[in-house]
């Protein structure tokens, strides 16, 4: 078993399998208790250190309230499992006012001990390819401190290890924290305001662009959450006030931060995080001494990483000592110089250095010593480059996150191949593997320097147009791969990108960039923005686009016209129906009808069919739909025929021609082209898979087919998840939720309500916010619900239409009246039949003048529902209407009306209608 690839922890007779957690003796299972079993792979995990009673009560009891006898208990039980203290063995020993340890011989087999067993929380913390050193102490202080602080912050010059220190704590502590931790990088920032979007970026929330703390609070306020703010000092400000922010906000979280500086506010533990440990001044140990130092342990290791033939002697050991000091015994220092090792050996490498500190000692007087000792470190790094690599370091500069060699050469404006690689070997450019491609980023210190040295250069200018022209040809090459790729291959490859995106936009939109070129680029950001559901921002990006245009008076109808689609579709989908959306709408409608290219005005009629839906206006939906047949006679374009039919599929069901909208539905679907992401696609934003199966599940329930219905409907959620969050939001609010309710699934629901809500709030997409609330009332009221409250009718026709064929309260006047004229064909039958019950249970005892006009009414429903051939509505009218009879003492024709509807229906027989229905036979019988 000491070979086996099986990860195990051994000690004396016994062998800890964490992952299976079981526990063996010989080859005997012990049954241990699994309170007692994470106590010990507690202790093992920390194996010889003394592990604080109180962080022990956290690890194993998270979520509960404990007294030091409970955990005595258990510690109990785990030395008797163990036999501890037979034969005068020991595995547990207790160190009275400090804690307990594992302070026995342990070995690892196979591959090397996983921690804790069991779902570990979740987290987004970076992986760490190089060991810590020399912060052993100071981790164990702040792991303690965390059990009684919610903010700390680490402090220290750029280099001294930071971010490692925070990653290593994060992740010593994480399982402390049921909800995990959230790791935020703030260094691609450019302004404070972006702070909470970082955040919320991070933690996968969509919030709008002017004021995300309210979103940010109401998500973060039930978690019990780290949150990790990591290169805080150039938003200083703004980290301090999002900090202070989710402390008084969310009393759960806990923030670590890193920064050059305090974040200055009341609540804060500040550690000021110290060099690595070096030798005393006054003596000079020998080559194993030497090494028990942290500063010279790292340089040693850096260096032999480097050239596998290094090895520290005797004679070296006051040339590394010089050096390590020299640099301060910071980090980020020491592996800058550990990396020319190979090209100056150690005793050049010591001249060098001695050269530059002499000519940068003198740093201005009212900066810190520890930013001159870096800028020192760096200064003297850029000047062994030559004049090449200082022009392609100075170009990288400007990469806001990891980037290929091709984008490299394209934005350095030259060939990098050799260049590049020299930077990596010199520690200057990081390299990252990432299946099969090899990915190049900057440090953060690195960047920052280099970029300041690029602004005195005077190139700036033309490294920054070329990385804008760069990221407009990348923003192409993204959109394309959208339909092709798989949605989550194309996130993981291309999200990382929008950060360069980003400052490529902000930088054509400033005082020296290029108008029209930020405007082609955020019209080719489209794709990337709408599939990260970064919507309210896009919004804001588009709106500026559009002013900047006009300001510079730029002609370009069809750059308007296009930014006119974006921006009506954004203003739906994150405000609602509004007047600006419509007028939005039209003005792109306007523009392309000026133009003679086909797939502008399709784009455009796709965008006022669907304005025409959401203000519930069919006859409008209906025109347009016929301007694009007319368009798809003239030229021969599948993607353009799909999409036309899918328009025409929703059209018929909303006309009550559910078995043509069916039929038309799963024509589409069955297409060979109708898998992938066709055209227009981004213009409608929800993904049109999705939509068809919404609407051929809610046609299903129509036509008397609800098991099938309801199957087509969680599929659609669960394909919806792999789209932009309006495809999952339109999955649920008009298709899921409704079929559920129809079949009486008031439990998958509320559950999918519950769903919608979240993601609509997470992605910042009001409108369908609202109609997560709408949903949600209608359930927490139940049957108590007299009166709906629409946030505005003039907005919400269709939510009108949807929710009256859900409670009695919504068929109110202003459903009924679309009912009547005509204006909502497919909900008319169920609406009159609402209306006619609410209208029954007013009359007063013995009213058979009234009964008889809701008799009337209710025959005019069942009119209605068998012209459309919908057995979905024709059960409920029948049912209704056959009650009805039965109170006026017609049972036999009640149940002559009924039955025939009743069998008709060869499945569904567990959902509300059909129960129903069978129950009232039952009576007539």
């Amino acid at each position: 078993m000491i070979n086996s690839p099986v990860p195990a922890y051994v000690f004396g007779p016994f062998r800890l399998l964490p992952l299976e957690r079981v526990l063996f003796e010989g080859d005997r299972a012990l049954r241990l208790g699994s309170r007692a079993m994470d106590l010990l792979l507690a202790l093992l995990e920390r194996a010889g250190d003394i592990v604080d009673k109180h962080e022990l009560v956290t690890i194993v009891w998270p979520h509960a309230v404990v007294d030091d006898a409970t955990l005595r208990v258990h510690l109990a039980a785990l030395r008797k499992a163990l036999g501890d203290g037979r034969d005068g063995q020991r595995y547990i020993t207790t160190i009275p006012g400090r804690g307990y340890g594992f302070l026995a011989p342990l070995a690892h087999t196979g591959r090397p001990a996983p921690g804790m067993a069991g779902v570990e929380p979740r987290h987004n913390l970076p992986v760490m390819l190089t060991r810590m050193l020399g912060r052993a102490e100071v981790l164990q202080t702040m792991a303690n401190q965390l059990l009684q602080l919610r903010l700390l912050c680490i402090a220290g010059p750029g280099g001294i290890g930071k971010t490692t220190l925070a990653v290593v704590l994060a992740t010593r502590v994480l399982r402390r924290y049921a909800d995990g931790v959230c790791f935020v990088d703030l260094a691609p920032l450019d302004v404070g305001g972006l702070v909470p979007l970082a955040l919320a970026t991070a933690l996968g929330v969509a919030v709008p662009a002017g004021d995300a703390m309210p979103v940010l609070l109401a998500y973060l306020r039930p978690r019990h959450m780290l949150i990790v703010l990591d290169n805080c000092e150039h938003v200083i400000g703004a980290a301090a006030t999002l900090a202070d922010a989710l402390l008084k906000g969310a009393p759960l979280l806990h923030v670590l931060a890193t920064s050059r500086e305090p974040l200055r506010i009341t609540s804060e533990q500040l550690l000021r995080l110290p060099a690595l440990e070096l030798p005393p001044a006054d003596a000079v140990p020998d080559a194993a001494a030497a090494r028990h130092f942290a500063a010279v342990q790292l340089f040693c290791e850096r260096c032999a990483a480097v050239d596998e033939a290094f090895v520290l002697a005797d004679a070296d050991v006051p040339v590394v000592v010089d050096i390590c000091r020299r640099l301060d015994g910071i980090p980020l220092a020491l592996e800058l110089a550990a990396g020319r090792i190979g090209h100056f050996g150690l005793h050049e490498l010591r001249r060098q250095l001695d050269d530059r500190f002499r000519l940068l000692t003198r740093g201005a007087r009212n900066m810190p010593l520890r930013h001159q000792t870096l800028r020192a470190t760096l200064d003297w790094s850029y000047g062994l480059l030559d004049a090449q690599e200082r022009q392609v370091l100075q170009a990288l500069s400007v990469f806001k996150s990891r980037f290929r060699l091709a984008s490299a050469g394209a934005v350095a404006g030259c060939d990098v191949f050799d260049t590049l690689a020299d930077l990596a070997a010199k520690s200057l450019v990081s390299i990252e593997f990432c299946r099969q491609h090899v990915y190049y980023r900057l440090l953060d210190t690195t960047r920052a320097y280099a970029s300041a040295q690029l602004s005195a250069s005077g190139g700036a200018g033309a490294v920054l147009l070329r990385h804008a022209r760069h990221c407009l040809g990348l923003a192409g090459r993204i959109a394309a791969d959208w339909e092709s790729m798989a949605p989550a291959h194309w996130s993981a490859r291309y999200g990382r990108h929008v950060d360069d995106l980003r400052a490529a936009i902000d930088w054509a939109f400033g005082e020296d960039g290029d108008v029209a070129l930020g405007v082609a680029l955020t019209l080719a950001a489209q794709t990337l923005f709408y599939q990260l559901s970064l919507m309210d921002e896009y919004r804001v990006r588009v709106e500026r686009a559009l002013a900047c245009m006009d300001r510079h008076a730029l002609e370009d109808p069809d750059s308007e016209m296009q930014l006119h689609a974006s921006l009506a579709h954004l203003l739906l989908h994150t405000q609602g129906v509004t007047g600006t959306m419509l007028r939005s709408f039209q003005r792109g409608y306007v523009l392309a009808m000026r133009t003679d290219d086909a797939s502008r005005r399709a784009e455009a009629i796709c965008g006022m069919w669907v304005c025409s839906l959401k203000m519930a206006d069919f006859q409008g939906a209906d025109n347009y739909v016929e301007q694009l047949a007319l368009l798809c006679a003239a030229r021969d374009d599948t993607a353009m025929r799909l999409v036309l039919a899918r328009m025409r599929s929703a059209g018929a069901y909303l006309r009550g021609r559910y078995a043509q909208s069916a039929a038309l539905a799963r024509m589409v679907l069955a297409h060979p082209e109708g898998a992938g992401q066709l055209g227009f696609n981004n213009a409608l934003l929800a993904d049109h898979q999705v939509c068809l199966r919404g609407t051929l599940a809610r046609s299903l329930w129509m036509q008397g087919r609800p098991d099938d219905a309801l199957a087509l409907a969680r599929e659609a959620v669960t394909v919806g998840f792999e789209h932009n969050g309006v495809t999952l939001c339109v999955a649920l609010a008009i298709n899921a939720i409704p079929v559920a309710l129809w079949c009486g699934q008031r439990g998958l629901a509320h559950a999918w309500t519950c769903l919608l809500c979240e993601h609509a709030a997470r992605y910042g997409l009001l409108y369908w916010s609202a109609w997560g609330a709408a949903y949600q009332r209608l359930l927490d009221a139940g049957e108590a619900l007299t009166q709906f409250p629409w946030p505005s009718v003039r907005s919400w026709p269709i939510q009108i239409d949807l929710m009256a064929t859900l409670h009695d309260a919504a068929a109110d006047s202003h459903a009924l009246r679309r009912a009547r004229t005509g204006q909502a064909p497919w909900s008319a039958p169920e609406v009159l039949r609402r209306d006619a019950h609410h209208r029954w249970r007013a009359l007063a005892p013995g009213d058979a003048a009234g009964l008889e006009a809701v008799r009337a009414q209710l025959e005019e429903a069942l009119l209605l529902a068998r012209g459309q051939q919908a057995p979905g509505w024709e059960l409920r009218c029948a049912t209704s209407l056959a009650a009805v009879l039965q109170a006026q003492g017609h049972g036999a024709a009640a149940h002559a009306l009924l039955a025939p509807v009743h069998a008709g229906y060869a499945q569904g027989h567990d959902t509300t209608d059909v129960m129903a229905a069978a129950a009232l036979l039952a009576q007539l019988a």
